[in-house]
C-alpha cells in the first residue's frame, strides 16, 4: 500500500469510528479509542516511574506499580482512573498490553516526547531550585 492509501485508510477509519483497540483484562473486554491530549496527560501522570527502553512495550514493562499501571490504563479506557480497582484483578501482562494498545494509537514520536517531558518534570519535583 502506498503512503497515500495508508493515509486515506486512517482518515476513513477515524470518520467511521473504526480507529479503536479492543483489549481484555481479567476476561473483561474494554475499548480504547484514540486518546485526547487530556487522556494522554491523565494516563502519563500515573506512569512517572517508567524507564527508557528500546520499545514502548519494553518501556512499559519497567513499571513497578500495578495500581499505577491500572490507573493509567483506566484513563485510556474511560478518561479517568475510576476503573483502576476493576483492572487491578488482571495480570501485569494484560495491563502492559492494554497500555501498549493505548499508546499505539499515538504517534511514537509524541510518546517519546511525553516520556522525556515526564522525566524532566520528575527531576524538577525531586530537586527544586
Amino acid at each position: 500500500m502506498s503512503i497515500q492509501q495508508d493515509g486515506a485508510k486512517i482518515v476513513t477509519a477515524a470518520i467511521l469510528g473504526f480507529d479503536f483497540k479492543r483489549i481484555v483484562v481479567n476476561d473483561v473486554s474494554y475499548v480504547i479509542k484514540p486518546p485526547t491530549i487530556k487522556t494522554i496527560v491523565a494516563a502519563t501522570y500515573w506512569l512517572t516511574e517508567i524507564e527508557d527502553a528500546e520499545t514502548i512495550k519494553g518501556t512499559l514493562q519497567t513499571l513497578n506499580s500495578l495500581d499505577n499501571a491500572c490507573r493509567a490504563l483506566s484513563c485510556f479506557i474511560q478518561g479517568d482512573d475510576g476503573l483502576w480497582e476493576e483492572l487491578s484483578h488482571g495480570t501485569m501482562t494484560e495491563i502492559v498490553d492494554g497500555l501498549e494498545s493505548g499508546f499505539d494509537l499515538i504517534d511514537i514520536k509524541n510518546f517519546l516526547k511525553l516520556s522525556a517531558l515526564m522525566k524532566s518534570a520528575k527531576r524538577l519535583i525531586a530537586k527544586p531550585k
